[in-house]
């Protein structure tokens, strides 16, 4: 399922977001009703990889179509 209009890929299959680079830590979906199959299926939506920082902090870099978002932990 590379297109991202069906069932969530498992183990082994890639998303629509793999062959550009490093493969994503996390995949973002969306729930769709497909009227043809007759289920709710989930469409790839974005992608979410962690990074360390110069500094050492872990940190996520979240992409979802042209947005690009930067994504820390909640810390108090």
């Amino acid at each position: 399922m590379g297109s991202g209009d069906g069932e969530m890929p498992g183990k082994g299959e890639e998303s629509s977001f793999s062959g550009k680079g490093e493969r994503p830590d996390f995949r973002v979906v969306q729930t769709e009703y497909d009227q043809r199959l007759g289920k709710v299926v989930f469409k790839d939506v974005g992608a979410m990889w962690k990074n360390k920082s110069k500094a050492g902090n872990d940190f996520y870099t979240l992409k979802i179509g042209k947005l690009r978002l930067l994504v820390f932990t909640n810390e108090k």
